[in-house]
């Protein structure tokens, strides 16, 4: 080990207590100063139990051996309330159950400074605004007094956490997925600026993802996991020129454009002129921001729709008024020749974005299936429920462990891959996926696409596709339509590029 490290790693080993299971064994890791280590790996290898290790939240039942030193300190039993925030930043991989829903952003914001600004810069607000303006937020800063981490999109509730993190520019820098939630323009400059801010204060940021691409782009180093175990680790470049056959296999795999579109048949789901506007208040007056005008599309059975865009474009918004959670200023939808109902059952199912927050905390996998599968069939056994559970939970990839886990004890993939599952339980017509597939690795997720086409060609299924990635699109779309601040365009070209 290097004595002039930031951050040692020694002979770290993650146990589950009873019954023994060794989850996470990392023999040496380390980072220097100004250096972008990127840990890459399938879903339920580790990743981000090792960043919540050496940020110490272990969760519960789990215990942990071995060293984990931060400028030549043990952090075994370090006062975390001086650490956490000041000398280690956290990017959460999902900002919505990070971010405190009944405060401001600017409240949040402020909070997070104020924990270790001195005492001369309490209420000082041009760091805020500084690093705001830094992760690409500075146009939203006159009125995040007023706005709620529910009020912003994915992709914006991100960035918000990127700078919270970076408030007070820590020497380490934790970032789980950072990008994921972000479109392809944006996420480059999210990178571009963790980057700026480890090289300007000499801070190092351990990187969790599974976008291979910006991993070769933007890292120095990077460790190779695979359940829980070490296959690769070096220089970036040494590594992807002598890849573990793990990791040639997770270069290889990348959605492929579709060969054959579906052909129109009849009418099934359609749209007209769809409008949505939302009222914000400015320093002096009140006015509208338009989230969706004049949305129009029409799609037949085994049709999919990919609704591509920006972060903030409008994608979700469109979304949310198809499953009634938000109600359009004017626009039709018709479904199968009738007006759209709202009440359950609409036919109409929605994975979420977030899938930490769309899923009950208390419930297993199998019983959170079970529920949805007895509200279904109220005429059936318990049996033959928990029976059907199981078999849509093997389908998107679940074993024994994971059948019985609650979401806390599941890994960010894993729990998108539950809420995956929980939406086919309902046997829906419709099926809007909103960044469906953005949390899991290059292997999960084409396991995934090939079984919702799979799904699609059996059930005869609507998929509306919410994706800022443009290889996902073409690889299930029949349609494709670009967002542009709600307003339907073409694609650009520097995207198809």
């Amino acid at each position: 080990m290097s004595p002039s490290a930031l951050l040692k790693i020694e002979n770290l080993i993650i146990e589950t207590h009873s019954p023994s299971k060794r989850l996470l064994e990392l023999k040496n890791l380390q980072l220097h100063a100004g250096e972008i280590h990127a840990v890459i790996g399938e879903s339920g290898s580790g990743k981000s139990l090792l960043l919540k290790t050496i940020l110490g939240l272990l969760p519960q039942g789990l215990s942990a051996q071995g060293e984990c030193i931060l400028k030549n300190e043990s952090l075994q039993d370090a006062n975390w309330l001086e650490i956490r925030g000041k000398h280690i930043g956290m990017v959460f991989q999902e900002p919505m159950s990070a971010l405190n829903p009944q405060m401001t952003c600017l409240a949040q914001l402020k909070e997070s400074w104020q924990i270790h600004a001195a005492s001369s810069e309490k209420n000082s607000l041009d760091t805020i605004y500084a690093r705001l303006e830094a992760v690409g937020l500075g146009f939203l800063k006159d009125r995040l007094s007023r706005t709620y981490p529910h009020e912003l999109s994915g992709g914006q509730r991100q960035r918000l956490m990127i700078a919270m993190a970076t408030l007070h520019k820590p020497e380490l820098i934790l970032a789980d997925e950072p990008t994921t939630a972000l479109d392809f323009f944006s996420r480059e400059a999210v990178m571009r600026d963790l980057i700026k801010i480890a090289n300007d204060m000499g801070s190092a940021v351990l990187w969790v993802s599974h976008e291979l691409d910006l991993v070769r782009k933007f890292a120095h180093r990077i460790t190779v996991m695979k359940r829980g175990e070490v296959l690769q680790q070096g220089e970036i470049k040494e590594v992807f020129e002598h890849p573990v056959p793990y990791l040639e296999e997770l270069v290889r795999v990348n959605p492929k454009e579709k060969i054959e579109k579906v052909s129109e048949g009849s009418v099934y789901l359609e749209v007209k002129n769809l409008k949505k506007s939302y009222l914000t208040s400015g320093k002096n007056s009140k006015a509208r921001v338009l989230a969706l005008d004049g949305f129009s599309v029409s799609l037949s059975p085994k049709q999919t729709l990919a609704i591509i865009g920006t972060s903030g474009s409008g994608k979700s918004t469109f979304a949310k008024l198809l499953v009634g959670l938000e109600k359009p200023d004017s626009g039709e939808v018709w479904l199968n020749g009738e007006p759209l109902k709202l009440q359950p059952p609409t036919g109409v199912q929605m994975v979420f974005q977030d899938p930490l927050a769309s899923l009950n905390l208390r419930q297993s996998a199998k019983q959170a299936l079970v529920e949805i599968l007895k509200f279904k069939h109220p005429q059936k056994q318990k049996e033959v429920w928990e029976e059907q559970a199981i078999e849509l939970l093997r389908k998107v990839g679940f074993d024994d462990r994971l059948i019985e886990a609650r979401p806390r004890q599941m890994s960010g993939g894993q729990r998108q891959r539950l809420c995956i599952a929980k939406a086919l339980a309902t046997e829906p017509k419709v099926l809007i996926l909103d960044e469906a597939v953005a949390a899991l690795d290059p292997l999960i997720q084409k396991q995934i696409l090939d079984l919702l086409k799979e799904i699609q060609q059996t059930d005869g299924l609507i998929y509306l596709f919410i994706t800022h990635n443009l290889d996902v699109a073409r690889s299930l779309a029949d349609v494709s339509i670009y967002l542009n601040e709600g307003k339907m365009a073409e694609i650009p070209e520097s995207w198809s590029v």
